[in-house]
């Protein structure tokens, strides 16, 4: 994809938040040119994360996209988050993007593999943008598609599953990412087990040693 785009050598694409916001996504919302178009519009609810960076005009470790932020129902405002063979979930929190008024809301999000609420974590990471002074509400004549766009970064915390997925292909990069979060979920469960059991252990003989001190007095 990226022959398609006529950029100079050593170019290296690497906005800030504000740069995103105010050159790119308040342009795109206005329907306005922007002077390159290195950001590609699709919708990226359609795909599962680790079809999209070949989709994507330009990247190399985060990639770019205008996508359409779609209502979960007709008449609400929370947006659907089912995507691919999953889901993207909300984690932390919200981010407001200028000074000292808001421009735009910056939102984490965490794939899912799986139905919800029984999905399986990976490591594929999405920042939203939405723009923060468009309404909210659905009986608005002015909240359509247009307005409700947002840009969205994605990233994969680990390299190497890309690396998976160019040599052992689609299918089986999906089994190995829900192997590998599963594995790192049962891992961190069991690190838990364990200090709460350490803890335990640890007051239960706290608690004899001033018995039996008690005791001897």
């Amino acid at each position: 994809m990226k022959s398609e785009l006529e950029l100079p050598p050593g170019f290296r694409f690497h906005p800030t938040d504000e740069e995103l916001v105010n050159h790119y996504l308040c342009r795109k919302c206005a329907s306005q040119s922007i002077a390159v178009p290195i950001i590609k519009e699709i919708d990226l609810y359609k795909f599962d994360p680790w079809l999209l960076p070949e989709m994507a005009l330009y990247g190399e470790k985060e990639w770019y996209f205008f996508s359409p932020r779609d209502r979960k129902y007709p008449n609400g405002s929370r947006p659907n988050r089912a995507a691919g063979s999953g889901y993207w979930k909300a984690t932390g929190a919200d981010k407001p993007i200028g000074k000292p008024k808001a421009v735009a809301i910056k939102k984490a999000l965490v794939f899912y593999a799986g139905k919800a609420p029984k999905g399986v974590k990976t490591n594929w990471i999405m920042h939203e943008y939405r723009l923060a002074n468009v309404d909210r509400s659905a009986g608005k004549k002015n909240n359509n598609l247009r307005v409700r766009r947002a840009l969205c970064t994605l990233v994969s915390i680990s390299q190497h599953l890309l690396y998976a997925q160019n040599r052992l292909g689609m299918n089986n990069c999906s089994l190995m990412i829900g192997c590998y979060a599963e594995f790192t979920t049962r891992k961190a469960r069991l690190r838990n087990t364990m200090i709460t059991l350490g803890r335990w252990i640890t007051n239960q003989y706290r608690r004899r040693w001033r018995i039996w001190r008690g005791s001897r007095r």
